[in-house]
């Protein structure tokens, strides 16, 4: 007869376990030590991808700002193109920052109010600025065409547009018009990044800013000036020569002409 059916597991084999609480925690720490490692680094890498974007968005607009100066250049240019105040080939940096935004003559949406976010500016946006805009037809930027003041990105040169003039003693603005002769100049700041919210606070638009200048001059008092340093740590700017350069120190950088009155 034969034996009984012997069992075939073995009394040495290794009996399968879970972790241990030492294990699980050991293991714990070290993804907590890995996570507080690269999450700076990716924010680091986030906020230097945003600055790009930035940077790009500026230097689109000295593009087109370049093109729209120029004579030889097939575009649209609105109302300039028949103003009898402006002559040939000269036109107003308002005009310009109209077709930047498409508002005015050159509204182009399906109803006269939009209401969006601030992504929906186009190269007027930075990618830091986050929040609910709108837009409305038939005005100018300092018409309330864009708001709210809080939630704009960029200023354009005061000074190209209301640049500071001197009659005897007496200072005053003058509305200036932009011809193609600005751009052989080097380093005239066109656009930067503002703190909207500043702007609102002071109760002044936000789509133009001029840094102080000399004592007694229109701009002196600085209530036009309001960068947003800590947007990216330091200042960025695109000039009408079409650089785009960035400072913590902008208004020491001496090369670059913040006075410069056309």
């Amino acid at each position: 007869m034969f034996n009984a059916a012997i069992s075939t597991s073995s009394p040495n084999r290794s009996r399968s376990r879970g972790f241990t609480l030492i294990e699980i925690l050991v293991t714990l720490s070290l993804i907590a030590i890995l996570m507080a490692i690269l999450i700076p680094s990716l924010k680091a890498v986030r906020g230097q991808s945003r600055s790009l974007k930035c940077q790009m968005n500026m230097r689109s607009v000295a593009f087109e700002y370049q093109a729209f100066l120029t004579p030889e250049v097939p575009m649209n240019r609105g109302n300039d193109e028949s103003d009898p105040n402006l002559g040939g080939n000269r036109f107003w940096l308002e005009t310009f920052q109209e077709t930047q935004y498409r508002i005015d003559e050159f509204w182009d949406r399906p109803s006269d109010l939009v209401e969006g976010v601030t992504g929906d500016l186009g190269t007027m946006a930075c990618p830091e600025v986050r929040g609910e805009v709108q837009l409305r037809s038939g005005k100018a930027c300092r018409g309330g065409a864009v708001t709210p003041s809080k939630n704009v990105s960029y200023a354009m040169n005061l000074r190209l547009d209301r640049a500071e003039r001197k009659l005897g003693e007496v200072w005053f603005t003058e509305h200036v018009r932009m011809s193609d002769n600005i751009l052989n100049m080097q380093l005239v700041p066109l656009i930067w990044d503002i703190d909207g919210q500043i702007a609102e606070d002071r109760r002044i638009t936000p789509h133009y800013s001029a840094p102080p200048g000399e004592s007694g001059t229109p701009y002196s008092a600085g209530n036009e000036w309001f960068p947003a340093f800590s947007r990216h740590g330091h200042l960025q700017v695109a000039f009408t020569s079409g650089e785009v350069l960035s400072s913590a120190d902008p208004l020491n950088e001496t090369s670059w002409n913040w006075v410069f009155n056309p």
